[in-house]
């Protein structure tokens, strides 16, 4: 006789280990089944804002790489200035580790995870679901569960049939890494990164340092992909121009063997599906990134944590709706994404403004890094905008 699992998980990324751990944690019989075998190659900036890292019941300082507090700002590549907070606002992390040590945490409180096995497939009942899998070319297989949860990403089996087609709002990213030297040139990384604006409508580049490499990218809204990245190399040579104080061939050939990869963050509009009957989505699956940074830890693990309870209270009532999860994801986590789509209109609509705000008002870029740190929210922000007093953000 097949057993039945409380709960069948897609996907080993940080929200499906988060929710595993949370999960086993409450003696749920949990089963996490992940395509790719681990350490993974991802494409990811890796950094994690501090309001993220309190969401998390484990220590993950022995992944933390770099403890970031300041930035150096430009627009255009152009107009350079740093500015420092008094408290660390983001921290670097390799992915592949960091996942892993995700992983290693839910495996070691009791969840189940399968590693190089892929969902390809799912039906409901009224009593279960069954979730079909492929190994190989031939051995497929199949588990059933009370309760399927979508934690696979953008492109995902589950994220892919709970929206059936609803068209949903993406921020197309490039990203590389190269590897971390210290530079003679302009810029200090030890516990820095670069942002830069402008070189196209509604977006930016950064550059976050880890203990030996650097990650580099670029994200803008999905319509603009050649100007994106035809915007990011010629970002990428002239940072490398400046931190390396290389010019003309010795800044090609750095920059000869770097591999540009492309990836998508989804962001979830008013009515975008992320939930039916027995079966639920978290993190990236949910489309829940933010609108203004593209960034999804945060949100992560928050569905996660809200997914956990949901799921608990689903097992104890024999209640499969999530109408509660609806109804919590809405409040707790959409109505700062739509706040943070609306900053994004504000902040790119006067962007020559904002940068000299930034660059002269200390206390404007404090409310940002509050952001950040979890101290503040975009509506707190908004609000402050509203009166278009932009001297006074403290």
């Amino acid at each position: 006789m097949n057993k039945t699992y409380d709960v069948i998980i897609s996907g080993c990324g940080p929200s499906g280990s988060l929710l595993g751990y949370l999960l086993a944690q409450n003696n749920i019989d949990t089963l996490v089944i992940e395509k790719e075998f681990f350490p993974r190659e991802k494409i990811c900036a890796g950094g994690i804002q501090h309001r993220a890292l309190k969401l998390l019941p484990f220590d993950i300082s022995s992944a933390v790489e770099r403890s970031i507090t300041g930035i150096y700002f430009s627009l255009r590549n152009r107009d350079i200035f740093l500015k420092k907070y008094e408290s660390p606002v983001i921290y670097t992390v390799q992915r592949p580790f960091f996942d892993g040590l995700l992983a290693a945490f839910a495996s070691k409180k009791g969840c189940r995870i399968i590693f190089g096995e892929k969902v390809e497939s799912f039906e409901t009942s009224d009593n279960h679901v069954t979730v079909f899998t492929r190994k190989d070319k031939n051995q497929k297989k199949k588990y059933f569960s009370k309760v399927l949860v979508g934690a696979d990403g953008a492109r995902g089996t589950v994220h892919s049939k709970i929206l059936d087609g609803s068209r949903i709002r993406k921020i197309l990213g490039y990203e590389t890494e190269l590897t971390l030297c210290d530079g003679p040139g302009t810029f200090d990384l030890k516990d820095s990164i670069r942002l830069d604006f402008g070189g196209v409508k509604k977006g930016y580049c950064w550059v976050f340092p880890k203990k030996n490499k650097l990650s580099m990218g670029m994200g803008a809204p999905f319509n603009r992909p050649k100007k994106m990245k035809d915007y990011f190399k010629s970002f990428l040579a002239d940072f490398l121009m400046d931190y390396y104080n290389e010019k003309g061939y010795a800044v090609e050939k750095r920059i000869s063997g770097v591999k540009i990869r492309a990836h998508t963050i989804p962001v979830r509009g008013k009515n975008t599906p992320f939930c039916s009957f027995r079966i639920i989505a978290v993190g990236d699956a949910a489309c829940l990134g933010d609108g203004f940074t593209g960034e999804g830890l945060y949100n992560v693990f928050k569905s996660s944590i809200i997914a956990s309870d949901c799921i608990h209270g689903a097992l104890m009532k024999s209640d499969y709706r999530f109408t509660d999860y609806r109804k919590r994801v809405n409040e707790e986590i959409y109505s700062d994404i739509r706040a943070s789509l609306v900053f994004t209109k504000i902040f790119y609509g006067s962007l020559g403004i904002f940068y000299r705000i930034m660059k002269g008002d200390n206390s404007f870029f404090a409310s940002c890094c509050k952001i950040l740190r979890g101290e503040k929210t975009y509506k707190d922000v908004i609000n402050r905008l509203k009166s278009f007093r932009f001297g006074d953000f403290g």
